[in-house]
């Protein structure tokens, strides 16, 4: 691992020299080992996620096949830290460019997910709900397109030293990747509630994948917060977009896109099935101890209420 250049004090930051975008010049040994660590955990694991999808995914399905895309695309932004030749800047800036390519897909992939509740012949909501969803979800994100382009212009500017508007832009970079996501999410939890009828809590307990999800959806939105956070208060990052925030919160985002690869429709209708086999089997119990008494209480010479009277002296030992 090639370090940094020149090692000044924390204090000192390079936002107001000429050099502004070559961010590796102007920080501590600490700071350096923590963006390493961050992008090297960020490139590991994407590349273990990308395995597993491969490992799990069906030819024919899209969604797979853009799950695995958005991983792919961002995994090349986990090297950056590690050069530093002449002309880095574009390198930094080209895998950028990747990086944003992926948040994109990943919002495509989160319209998937909750897709069939919006479209099909049993949709989960009302004509008008649906076809405003849809328009309104897929015209904004369609809009972003022009946006992305252009901060990608800016990343390139920055990074080569040319134009400081990528520092004014930065912080604002959140509202054009991650309502989608978000609305896809507060989707699957109004889904739950409402139409599914699921207890979450139980749900959890009985199907880890499930427990998994939502954990990582609740972190990947903490630690976006707090890559904002970094942007917006000096002293939390050296440069913008140098911090180890918003790559553990993408971490977070891919693994809840894979840790269960079909859409969340699919997902309901699993887990609705796993707690009807939990109630079914609760039920059989009860019919099983049932038939039990009744076997017993028609055994000839049995008196009923000496056998009531036995159940209830033992009943402690039965509930130990």
């Amino acid at each position: 691992m090639i370090g940094p250049r020149t090692i000044i004090s924390p204090g000192l930051v390079h936002r107001n020299n000429n050099t502004f975008g070559d961010w590796q010049n102007d920080i501590t040994p600490e700071t350096y080992i923590v963006e390493a660590w961050g992008e090297g955990f960020m490139l590991g694991a994407l590349l273990i996620m990308s395995l597993i999808v491969i490992v799990n995914m069906r030819r024919k399905v899209l969604l797979h096949k853009l799950i695995l895309l958005e991983l792919i695309f961002a995994m090349s932004h986990g090297t950056f830290c590690f050069m530093a030749f002449r002309g880095y800047g574009w390198y930094l800036s080209a895998t950028a460019a990747l990086l944003y390519c992926s948040n994109f897909t990943h919002n495509v992939v989160a319209w998937l997910k909750i897709r069939p509740f919006f479209v099909g012949r049993h949709p989960s909501f009302g004509p008008g709900v649906c076809m405003w969803v849809r328009c309104v979800y897929l015209t904004t994100l369609a809009m972003t397109v022009p946006v992305l382009i252009f901060q990608i212009f800016n990343n390139f500017r920055f990074f080569n030293n040319i134009s400081r508007l990528y520092e004014r832009v930065r912080p604002y970079e959140p509202l054009m990747r991650d309502p989608w996501w978000v609305f896809s999410c507060l989707t699957l939890f109004h889904m739950i509630q409402k139409s599914y009828s699921l207890n979450i809590f139980p749900l959890m307990a009985k199907c880890l994948r499930f427990a998994i999800l939502l954990a990582a959806i609740f972190l990947a939105i903490a630690l976006t917060l707090m890559d904002v956070l970094a942007c917006i208060i000096p002293s939390l990052s050296v440069t913008y977009g140098i911090n180890p925030y918003w790559k553990i919160a993408l971490i977070f985002k891919c693994l809840a896109d894979n840790i269960m690869l079909d859409n969340f429709q699919s997902v309901l209708q699993q887990l609705q099935g796993l707690q009807r086999q939990g109630t079914a089997a609760m039920g059989n119990d009860i019919r099983t101890i049932s038939q039990n008494e009744i076997d017993l209480a028609s055994r000839p010479g049995t008196n009923s209420m000496h056998m009531l009277s036995t159940q209830d002296v033992n009943m402690p030992n039965n509930l130990n």
